[in-house]
């Protein structure tokens, strides 16, 4: 089977497991959870490799979803005191247990990234669908889905124009600017039926606009962060447990990225 069939095939499964998850709050705090806790040990995995190291690996991705399930029950409050709080926790176990002092800042480090980078930015969901509803947070979600796809299909095609081949030798200019229209597009549709159907509050039009832009951004540099620490790592995904598509953390690498920058433009009202 060719891998395009297999990421449709894949999507086609996950997704609306995905989607339903977004129906309450209670189900996105466990969606959030689970994809912190896969990601967070693939990249943790990727970087702690000493086999003496490992408990370290499964701390880290503890507290990844410790701090994301917390965050969540407490409705997106005190996430600086949290995050503060589980780096000290992180330190103290680090100090207590570890053996080898050489190895302490390699493995802190790659922690406190999984800590911050995984379940801090994806974390972002669940302020977003408080404070600016479900259909404004699904929408986060699906239209980098959406540009991720566009994206692909568009560079495959046309891509000619090769934006960082020394991090992503496919990563095109032809391929960001497919994705952002068929993003675009998307958000144009979805709000026509959330807002006529659904009767839900999504964002403006114009709003929608400069939204797509920031996922064209926003998205790309993520993808091309995770990209950069795989080919430090010589590794071509993150992970398998998703066919056709890598790992986890391949999967929603702009997400991390897009998230808070999407909350960030919600709270400054440009959204």
């Amino acid at each position: 089977m060719s891998e395009t069939k297999t990421r449709v095939i894949t999507a086609s499964i996950v997704a609306p497991f995905v989607v339903l998850c977004f129906i309450n709050y209670k189900s996105l705090i466990g969606l959030v959870a689970a994809v912190v806790l896969l990601a967070s040990y693939e990249l943790l995995n990727m970087t702690i490799k000493n086999y003496e190291q490992k408990i370290f690996l499964y701390f880290g991705v503890a507290l990844s979803v410790g701090f994301t399930t917390i965050y969540g029950i407490m409705k997106a409050t005190n996430g600086i005191l949290l995050l503060s709080l589980a780096f000290i926790l992180n330190g103290i176990v680090f100090v207590m247990t570890l053996k080898d002092i050489s190895t302490v800042f390699n493995t802190v480090l790659a922690s406190t990234l999984s800590l911050l980078y995984i379940a801090g930015c994806l974390s972002f969901f669940f302020p977003i669908y408080l404070e600016y509803g479900a259909a404004n947070a699904l929408l986060n979600l699906t239209a980098v889905w959406l540009y991720d796809t566009g994206a692909y299909f568009v560079g495959i095609r046309y891509g000619k124009t090769k934006i960082a081949k020394h991090i992503s030798p496919s990563k095109s200019l032809e391929g960001i600017v497919g994705g952002f229209v068929i993003s675009l597009a998307f958000c144009f549709a979805y709000k026509m039926v959330f807002d006529w159907i659904f009767k839900a509050n999504v964002m403006s039009f114009r709003s929608l606009v400069i939204f797509s832009l920031s996922i064209a951004i926003f998205d790309t540099f993520g993808d091309l962060f995770e990209s950069a620490l795989k080919r430090h790592f010589s590794l071509k995904d993150s992970g398998n447990v998703l066919p056709g598509h890598g790992g986890m953390l391949d999967r929603i690498d702009g997400l991390l990225f897009v998230t808070p920058m999407t909350y960030f433009l919600f709270s400054i009202g440009i959204l």
